[in-house]
């Protein structure tokens, strides 16, 4: 059961005094006399405006065996809900919410305001050829070599090791998403298996009216799609891509690890969620470029077997 299973023709109308806008925030005057169903109602409203199953848009680690809360979390109704209206709404009323939540997702849910961050622009290049991805993750990958074959003490510096396991979780996205557009736009099979089998696609709807204008602007739409996905998201990127190209993506428990460390650096400052300093050593960083070209390598195997050269 989701949030909508409670928008139905006898939720009650809410007044302007239980919030409006993106994120309402109701005034604690009026929630402290509201009826009871009002009360859960203004506080659910609260509450989805802020949290999400966090089955939307947090990774999934299959390895580990749940949710890799990235964006913050996760967090329990109970404590948010209690946190912020404790003093305004009796507890009994609280607890008939709460219960409604965990029973809809659980004691685990994800923050909704998060920050997109697509594979990094300066990194993705317009691709002619089969295998520009690689090339230029190869260029990328030297250049980092060049870097880690200096003599010097900077390497003393958290931050240097930091940037340079950003750089390298970057070019990996930017050769997910360059070598992904590539075949998928150029090759019709692989167009017509992303458009058949992606969910986001198969969802959209199509009137006879319109199909000759969308089958003309069909690749346009698919480029769009591919340029707006989150290509550091492996756990969504792999079946796509699997499904798509036909081929076997390698296992990426590894790398979503890398993943997360990448996002600590990029959006934390180099903490985790807990606070704690993250720590990347130079060994950490060869270690992540040696994996980074191994998975890479093994896509572009598999590639060369989906599509051999005539």
């Amino acid at each position: 059961m989701g949030h909508n299973d409670h928008m139905d023709d006898d939720e009650p109308e809410l007044p302007p005094e239980a919030g409006d806008g993106v994120q309402p925030e109701p005034n604690d005057a009026w929630l402290q006399n509201a009826p009871p169903e009002l009360q859960i109602e203004t506080m659910r409203r609260w509450f989805h405006a802020r949290y999400e199953d966090p089955a939307n848009q947090t990774p999934y680690s299959s390895q580990e065996g749940g949710y890799m809360f990235i964006f913050g979390g996760p967090y329990d109704p109970s404590d948010v809900i209690q946190d912020r209206f404790y003093k305004v709404v009796p507890h009994e009323v609280m607890d008939t919410l709460i219960k409604d939540l965990w029973r809809d997702v659980g004691d685990e849910w994800a923050p909704i305001e998060h920050e997109d961050v697509d594979y990094d622009a300066e990194l993705s290049f317009v691709v002619v050829h089969r295998n520009d991805p690689m090339r230029f993750l190869m260029s990328r990958l030297a250049q980092i070599d060049a870097v880690l074959a200096l003599q010097t003490t900077i390497f003393e510096a958290d931050l240097i090791c930091q940037m340079m396991h950003s750089s390298l979780i970057a070019a990996l996205e930017a050769y997910l998403g360059d070598m992904s557009t590539y075949w998928i736009c150029h090759d019709q099979s692989a167009l017509r298996r992303f458009v058949s089998r992606n969910k986001d696609f198969k969802a959209r709807t199509l009137t006879l009216d319109t199909v000759f204008d969308r089958f003309d602007a069909l690749e346009s739409e698919v480029r769009q799609y591919l340029q707006d996905l989150i290509w550091h998201r492996l756990d969504k990127v792999k079946p796509i891509v699997q499904a798509s190209l036909d081929i076997v993506v390698p296992d990426i428990g590894e790398l979503m690890k890398e993943v997360v460390i990448r996002h600590d650096i990029v959006h934390r400052a180099g903490r985790t969620r807990e606070g704690t300093l993250v720590t990347v050593l130079i060994d950490d960083v060869r270690r992540v470029r040696n994996t980074v070209e191994a998975f890479a390598k093994a896509i572009e195997t598999e590639l060369d077997r989906r599509f051999p050269l005539d």
